[in-house]
């Protein structure tokens, strides 16, 4: 299907609609996977039209609240909250990040999800997906999923939040 706004579209039985995106983030222009949530063989409702347009436009501007947001919630949340007791591995495990620019080298954006229609009752939800290097050997599908709701940072946590 190919959608004005989304551009081509394949329907995944499990998930719904996904395509590709070229999106800048954090300087860098790159490719993610676009997913947008819906049931059988529904078209893209006019909600989700809205809430992936709404966010495009606020993309630039909600970069740095974002890059912020995700350096928190690893230095307060996520940082030390398992893992090795060797400190030597833990600390290979958990590296230091204080900076936007460090942060972009430690997450890489993957997915913009575009929640269910009747799950957007009166507020628009849009997902990142992020894997990430740290974490020693969890790294493998188990990166961080931030919600954003009407264009706003609301959750951080682990990516699976989006489904």
């Amino acid at each position: 299907m190919m959608e004005e706004l989304f551009g081509p579209l394949e329907l995944e039985a499990d998930y719904g609609w996904q395509g590709r995106r070229t999106l800048a983030f954090g300087g860098r222009t790159q490719t993610v996977d676009i997913l947008i949530h819906c049931d059988g063989e529904d078209a893209v409702t006019p909600r989700q039209e809205e809430a992936f347009r709404r966010f495009l436009e606020r993309w630039e501007a909600l970069q740095g609240e974002l890059l912020d947001a995700l350096l928190k919630y690893y230095n307060e949340e996520a940082r030390f909250s398992y893992g090795p007791e060797d400190p030597v591995e833990r600390a290979r495990w958990w590296p230091e990040i204080k900076t936007r620019e460090a942060l972009l080298q430690a997450v890489t954006l993957e997915t913009v999800v575009v929640d269910w229609d009747d799950l957007m009752d009166k507020e628009r939800r849009v997902y990142l997906l992020f894997s990430r290097t740290w974490g020693g050997e969890d790294c493998d599908g188990n990166g961080i999923g931030v919600c954003c709701v009407n264009e706003t940072v609301r959750e951080i946590g682990y990516r699976d939040m989006a489904y």
